[in-house]
């Protein structure tokens, strides 16, 4: 192999993974898919056609069947009156015995072909459920490998990272405990200090009070 040939080999391979990374597979079966179920509508919608058509060559072909009674029927009940129109009823049951040969050999094309679109039909349906249920599979799957690709990078070489970032939410989470007790124990303290001063400010209060009360009873 020639350096261009070996050259051209290398970056169709590097493109063909690359497109492999990037290409949504999900999205890809769901067109496909798609494009299934829309093959079997038509297929659905065309057999129904050709059991209507088919319907309608056996009701025909039972018209003719007493058509044909009928025409000798009369045949026979005006043979000894009229034997002109009892021979006209026989030339038109024959014409109903030759289109009834007709239908007979159409009749049998026409179920052969009937039963070879069902067929067909039947597996394009068989194809969506498989086509369905593989991808239902394979999205599982999909969720199961995404979640463990999670655990790795977890668990994995992101476990450092991890690590220190549990670390900094400790020691940030310690400096604010810490700031909090300390401003707990900070107000309780002023808060005792106001208390006793308060209590000396009253005390000397309630005793000018005292000191009044007796100077004026003297």
């Amino acid at each position: 192999m020639s350096l261009i040939q070996r050259i051209s080999a290398t970056i169709s391979s590097s493109v063909d993974r690359a497109v492999s990374k990037v290409e949504n597979h999900d999205a890809i079966i769901a067109a496909a898919l798609r494009d299934t179920q829309r093959a079997a509508a038509r297929s659905r919608v065309r057999l129904a056609r050709v059991q209507k058509d088919g319907a309608n060559l056996k009701t025909r072909y039972r018209e003719l069947e007493l058509a044909s009674v009928r025409w000798a029927e009369r045949a026979k009940r005006i043979a000894a009156e009229d034997e002109g129109r009892a021979l006209e009823c026989l030339r038109r049951r024959k014409e109903c015995q030759t289109q009834l040969t007709g239908l007979s050999e159409s009749i049998a094309h026409h179920e052969e072909l009937e039963a070879r679109i069902g067929e067909q039909v039947k597996k394009i349906e068989a194809r969506v459920g498989e086509v369905t249920q593989q991808r239902n599979l394979m999205r599982s799957r999909q969720s199961v490998a995404d979640a463990m690709r999670a655990i790795h990078d977890i668990e994995g070489g992101g476990a450092g990272d991890i690590e220190d970032t549990f670390d900094r939410w400790e020691i940030n989470l310690g400096e604010s405990e810490f700031l909090c007790s300390t401003a707990s124990v900070s107000d309780t303290l002023d808060t005792a200090f106001l208390e006793e001063e308060e209590r000396v400010e009253l005390r000397a209060e309630l005793e000018e009070l005292l000191d009044d009360s007796e100077e004026g009873g003297s």
